[in-house]
Order: structure tokens, then C-alpha cells, then sequence
């Protein structure tokens, strides 16, 4: 079975404020051996993966293989697509296409097709911990908690003592207002991996949100001290300390963190599912940021998340497509009115004022 490289890690955008502090990363590691998984600038021209497969299948595969060394990544992606349409009716092989090709999506950011291949995959051997982990993963970036929950425990299930399921469960039972099983998580991770800074800092928004601000802030520290230079932690510190300044105020950390709520990431959920499929990824970024700003200036009650989602969409195409796309087409899409979704998109352009420059 394949040596599958571990990379560098890249922050998960969970829905805590516009520049999405806290949060996992991931990190592309050995399916069998997690932590000890050789980083790929280690592995030299000695970079090779031996399998069974038909002959074209193998070639386009062992091609994608090469590029992927080399960090050409679009060109690896290609050839592993290819590989996998290369395949006659023997499958055997394909698991480790399939492997590289949604782990290489992942990595690059191409989550929503990533799924795609994950869940084949967790099909093709749903007896692999890891592969319910990358799935897992991939739900949780795509705002799928409940999705994400069920994956990651199974991954959990098959590893208690990987740090890295442990904190991707902690957090997404965080998100999911589950704090005391979300925090034991967390703890344990940290407890495992003590110098891990991003374990540090998921640790220290979910305290952040129980309200135990002096340990927050020390974990929030402490990921600064492991990790300075990292702008992703630098901003979730900053978010940490701003609102411990708040709560010394009288304003209470749970109001604060609504936004930071599952019925909040049930908009971007829907969002991500609905949103047309040519919108680039960091399109779908930028949405998020533009709901999660409108959500710590407007924090009315959502109560129903496809108009928001609808009207969140229709933003984005005014914003950055400007394909005049109608609301009478997203308002049957969402099964919503396009009553709703004019007033929705209006009460987002209205909040937001200056941070938006509506085409």
C-alpha cells in the first residue's frame, strides 16, 4: 500500500468571523501510519507507488504520481481522472486513485468536488479509518456538520489516540453545541500533541465559547508562541482577546458567538450544496466571509436558512459574476420566495454598506 505523503497543513474556515480564525487543518499523511508518514521533500527520487492495475489505467496513474512529486497538482488531478476512466472492469487498483486523487482535491482546495471521490472511496473500503477522516474533513469544510460529525467518529473509532480525528471531531462537536464532549476531545488531543499550535488554537475558540476566558487565552498564547509567523493564528488571537475585552464589558460570549452556531452554518451549508457549480472556490470562500461579517453586524434571528442562502448567492453572482442571474430562478432552486430574497439581499447590502461594491 502506498507511503501517502504528509504536506504542510492548510486552516479550515469555520464560520468564527470574517477571516475565519480557529479551525483544523490538513494534513496529507500515510493511510496506515499517520503520524510517521514521510513529508514528500524527504522522499527524494526514491517517490514510488507499485500497483496493480490494467496497463493504461497504470500509466495515467503512475504519471499523476510523478507530477504530483513535483507539485504539479492540476496536472497530477488530470491524470489521475484519467486513470480512473482508464479502468476496464477490474477494479483492483482504483482504491489508491481514488486515494490521491480526493486527497489531492482537498489539499488544493477543490473541496466540493473532492467529496465526489471520498465518498467513492469510503465505498470502495469503508473498513479504513483515515478514509472516513478525509471525508469527514471535507464535510466540515463545506460547513456539513452533521455529515462531518458521522464521519470523523468512525475515523475516531478505528484510531481513539490520532490527534488529528480528535481534534477534527472536537471541533466539529464545538460547532455543533456540544461543548463538554467537544472540549474532552480537544483536551485530549492537546494532550497528545502538545506542540501542535493549531490543536492549541481549535482549543482555544471552544473555550472562547464556553466562556472560560483565562484558559482561552493562555491556549491562544501558547499557539502564538508555537507558530508566530502564521497569520491564520496571529487572527485568531486577536478575535480571542477582543472578545475577552467584550465580556469584561458585560456582553456575554454567547450572544457573541451565535454566528459561531449550527443553525448559522446551515446557511453556508445549503449555499455550498445549491451554489451554481462553476463558481470557483474562492468564490465559496468569499461567500462565507461576506455572512459571517453581515452576522457579527446583524444578529437577528435566522429563521429560515434557504432564503439567506439564496440571497447569499445572488450576492455573490451581483458581486462577482455579474451574470444578472434572477431570483425568480434561485427562488425556485431554494423552494423560497423571491419576495424573501430581494428583502434578504437587501438587508445584507444594507449592513454591510461600504464592505460591499454591488455591481
Amino acid at each position: 500500500m502506498s507511503s501517502h505523503s504528509r504536506r504542510q497543513p492548510i486552516p479550515r474556515n469555520f464560520p468564527l468571523n470574517s477571516a475565519s480564525p480557529g479551525g483544523s487543518s490538513h494534513s496529507r499523511k500515510t493511510r496506515a501510519r499517520i503520524s510517521q508518514g514521510p513529508r514528500r521533500e524527504d522522499q527524494g527520487s526514491s517517490y514510488k507507488e507499485e500497483i496493480s492495475l490494467n496497463d493504461i489505467a497504470s500509466q495515467f496513474f503512475k504519471k499523476g504520481l510523478r507530477a504530483e512529486h513535483n507539485g504539479e497538482y492540476e496536472s497530477a488531478i488530470d491524470l489521475f481522472k484519467r486513470s480512473l476512466s482508464a479502468f476496464s472492469s477490474d477494479k483492483s487498483g482504483v482504491e489508491e486513485v481514488l486515494l490521491h486523487l480526493g486527497d489531492l482535491l482537498l489539499y488544493t482546495g477543490r473541496v466540493r468536488e473532492s467529496v465526489k471521490y471520498l465518498k467513492e472511496l469510503v465505498s470502495v473500503n469503508p473498513g479504513d479509518h483515515h478514509y472516513h477522516y478525509l471525508l469527514g474533513f471535507a464535510y466540515s469544510k463545506l460547513m456539513k456538520v452533521r455529515e462531518a460529525e458521522r464521519e470523523l467518529r468512525k475515523a475516531l473509532k478505528g484510531d481513539p489516540d490520532e490527534p488529528e480525528y480528535l481534534r477534527s471531531l472536537g471541533w466539529v462537536l464545538c460547532v455543533r453545541d456540544k461543548l463538554e464532549e467537544g472540549e474532552k476531545l480537544l483536551r485530549k488531543a492537546h494532550e497528545l500533541d502538545p506542540e501542535n499550535p493549531y490543536i492549541c488554537t481549535d482549543l482555544a475558540m471552544c473555550l472562547a465559547k464556553m466562556e472560560e476566558m483565562d484558559e482561552a487565552i493562555y491556549m491562544a498564547d501558547l499557539a502564538r508562541e508555537l507558530e508566530p509567523d502564521s497569520p491564520f493564528i496571529e487572527e485568531t488571537w486577536n478575535f480571542i482577546k477582543e472578545y475577552a475585552e467584550l465580556l469584561k464589558k458585560g456582553q456575554r460570549i454567547g450572544d457573541i458567538f451565535n454566528y459561531f452556531s449550527e443553525s448559522e452554518v446551515r446557511v453556508l451549508s445549503l449555499f455550498y450544496d445549491k451554489a451554481e457549480p462553476f463558481y470557483p472556490e474562492y468564490l465559496l470562500e468569499e461567500a462565507s466571509r461576506i455572512w459571517l461579517s453581515f452576522r457579527k453586524a446583524n444578529k437577528k434571528l435566522i429563521r429560515k436558512p434557504e432564503v439567506w442562502a439564496a440571497a447569499l448567492e445572488y450576492t455573490i453572482d451581483m458581486l462577482f459574476m455579474g451574470r444578472g442571474l434572477s431570483q425568480v430562478d434561485l427562488a425556485r432552486k431554494y423552494r423560497v420566495s423571491r419576495g424573501s430574497i430581494s428583502r434578504s439581499y437587501k438587508e445584507l447590502v444594507s449592513t454591510l454598506g461600504d464592505e460591499l461594491t454591488v455591481i
